[in-house]
């Protein structure tokens, strides 16, 4: 398994390359544009993304839990899945997709009311999950009242600092999604 993250706020030539390989998705065909959809989007969002394993998540989480910048919190189910197989989500209506996207996209930013931080359910399976700016924002504020010896000893891994630099950068791109 693999945990692939992206700013949610992608700048709008990034974005609109992400729109058309995701149309291309939709309709079930092979991509005939030239190049092709998903080189377009993959060559442009490389910078905007941070990929995972399940070894480097599990030094992320362990990190973010030592400095209290996650919760526990329980799975709330995704809504179920409306159309009956693959060949029916393709030719469904725009707006039948587009309400069960927004849906999904809803359930994906859950959190827990009074709670602070990351919740750690959002960093334990693939998604797809949202974790919002604010989120984000509150963790970072939790990580700077850890104390100097945690921080300390999680910033001698080249990992942590990476994934610290990671966090910043998106609390000020609208968050980022777990896929």
């Amino acid at each position: 398994m693999s945990y692939d993250l992206e700013w949610v706020e992608l700048p709008e030539a990034v974005a609109e390359a992400r729109n058309q390989w995701e149309s291309c998705i939709d309709r079930g065909l092979r991509c005939d544009h030239v190049p092709r959809c998903s080189e377009s989007y993959f060559s442009l969002a490389g910078p905007f993304q941070f990929h995972l394993n399940v070894a480097g998540m599990a030094v992320c989480r362990d990190g973010l839990r030592r400095s209290g910048m996650t919760y526990q919190a329980e799975h709330q189910l995704f809504p179920a899945w409306p159309f009956k197989d693959i060949e029916d989500w393709q030719s469904a209506d725009r707006a039948r997709r587009d309400a069960f996207d927004v849906a999904e996209r809803a359930d994906s930013a859950q959190t827990v009311p009074g709670k602070v931080g990351i919740p750690e359910v959002k960093l334990l399976s693939n998604g797809p999950w949202l974790v919002g700016a604010e989120e984000i924002a509150q963790a970072l504020d939790l990580y700077e009242e850890a104390s100097a010896a945690v921080r300390s000893e999680l910033e001698t891994d080249g990992l942590w600092r990476d994934w610290l630099g990671w966090l910043r950068e998106t609390a000020v791109h609208g968050g980022f999604t777990v896929s």
